[in-house]
């Protein structure tokens, strides 16, 4: 999701070089042709949500009455959240698509993992840096060291998805400021649709 506003910057001696992290997540996803929620998010988890940037909260036919707060917003609530949910808050990977021309200039630096099909370069650090940026870039996805949850962020979708527990998926959609619902590991979704029956 791309901002006006600035947001602190992950450097290059961030990039980690041992990428073996990511089979986690690889491992754990639906490998069906149809695009789900376990496709992006691992199926790992008892509780899956989505939560709809804001410039779609107010578009989509399941909005709610609620005031959306701005994406950085909605991110610093959820990873403040997420933050109670792991006993690794200091050890979060963060995989960022290496497809964008922006990052050309670091793909001599740091290997990629592959995550589904697509390729990703790897940060470490702690939760609180879900809202930092390479090159101006987001994180597609973020999961703690301990495997507790993971949060999808792909490029083709208007919405961000994640996987917990039960609790930490109800903590989510009890956020004031986030519009977000339950989801199933199965639904199916596309860019402008999830199938909710």
């Amino acid at each position: 999701m791309a901002s006006s506003t600035y947001r602190p910057e992950w450097s290059n001696d961030d990039l980690q070089q041992n990428v073996s992290e990511a089979q986690w997540v690889d491992y754990n996803l639906d490998g069906l042709a149809t695009i789900t929620v376990g496709s992006l998010v691992p199926t790992a988890f008892d509780a899956f949500a989505r939560v709809l940037y804001p410039v779609r909260a107010s578009t989509t036919q399941h909005a709610s009455s609620k005031t959306v707060a701005p994406w950085r917003d909605q991110l610093e609530s959820v990873s403040t959240v997420l933050t109670r949910h792991t006993t690794t808050p200091d050890e979060c990977w963060f995989a960022v698509w290496e497809g964008n021309t922006a990052l050309d200039d670091i793909r001599a630096t740091a290997p990629t993992a592959a995550i589904a099909g697509y390729n990703y370069f790897l940060l470490k650090g702690p939760v609180s840096r879900a809202t930092d940026t390479l090159e101006r870039l987001s994180p597609n996805l973020w999961w703690p060291s301990d495997h507790t949850w993971c949060v999808a962020q792909h490029f083709d979708f208007p919405c961000a998805y994640l996987g917990g527990s039960t609790e930490t998926v109800s903590d989510i959609l009890a956020l004031a400021e986030v519009e977000s619902r339950p989801v199933r590991v199965n639904q199916n979704i596309t860019a402008g649709y999830d199938e909710s029956h």
